[in-house]
């Protein structure tokens, strides 16, 4: 049998997603099961906005990370034909840092193994209500402390997690987002399909980031100047800065800094 990179089945709730939930077991009872689980989760606790996507093979799941981006979460089975839930959650790691990965298994012999791929939790079959919902509310808990201070960037790499405080500045440079750190060090995103105000927007609607061109945005935080030129920055770069954006930006330094958080 051919698996395509589709999931079996997605299940949103909201526009915007603010959990994404990657469920991945051969067995549809299983996964129909885990998804019921799911529902009941999301029914006791209304307002969070949130996609699963399930999957009845390792590689689908792989092919659709590649394809389609990460997820906050992976529920995994272990005990699957060809590449099992172990390795599977060892390549979601060279292509998603940060994701939460949570095992489901009928066996509790390769829980030792599961630390090969940093799994946030281990649980055993029949899955209990109780023991799922705290393992998601323990990763919803963390997911928004990382939220506010990380952006995650797709990069030919896989997914990268960047602290907001290391980001200085970014700029579009060939369709490519260009994220310049503080430790002189450039991160280059993939190929948009979208604007690129699209693409930072999870940066700007942290209070640091600004954007100060078409096609550029810097960090507050590095901004030492604001002068005809534009933007001068603590490394001594000088980036744009568009008229129509100058009395803006010029309030939102004047009270970053004077807010203390300069």
């Amino acid at each position: 049998m051919v698996f395509q990179s589709e999931p079996l089945s997605v299940k949103t709730v909201g526009e915007a997603f603010a959990l994404k939930i990657a469920l991945c077991d051969d067995e549809i009872r299983q996964l129909q099961q885990v998804e019921a689980l799911l529902e009941e989760y999301h029914s006791a606790r209304p307002g969070g906005e949130w996609a699963v996507s399930s999957f009845s093979s390792g590689m689908s799941l792989l092919e659709h990370l590649q394809a389609r981006g990460a997820f906050d979460v992976y529920l995994l089975d272990v005990i699957m034909p060809g590449i099992d839930g172990i390795e599977l959650g060892v390549s979601i790691r060279e292509l998603d840092q940060g994701g939460h990965i949570v095992y489901l298994t009928s066996s509790p012999d390769f829980a030792v193994d599961s630390y090969r791929a940093r799994a946030s939790d281990y649980l055993l079959k029949p899955v209990e209500e109780e023991r799922l919902f705290q393992a998601l509310d323990e990763i919803a808990r963390r997911l928004d402390r990382e939220r506010r201070d990380f952006v995650t960037v797709k990069t030919r790499d896989g997914f990268l997690r960047l602290p907001l405080r290391t980001i200085v500045c970014g700029e579009l440079v060939r369709r490519c987002v260009h994220y310049h750190l503080s430790d002189g060090s450039m991160i280059e995103g993939m190929s948009l399909r979208g604007s690129f105000q699209d693409a930072v927007k999870p940066l700007l609607e942290d209070s640091r980031f600004v954007l100060c061109a078409a096609s550029f945005f810097a960090n507050l935080s590095f901004v030492e100047r604001i002068g005809s030129d534009g933007l001068q920055l603590a490394d001594g770069r000088t980036l744009p800065l568009s008229r129509g954006l100058r009395t803006g930006v010029t309030g939102r330094w004047m009270d970053h800094y004077l807010g203390g958080e300069g």
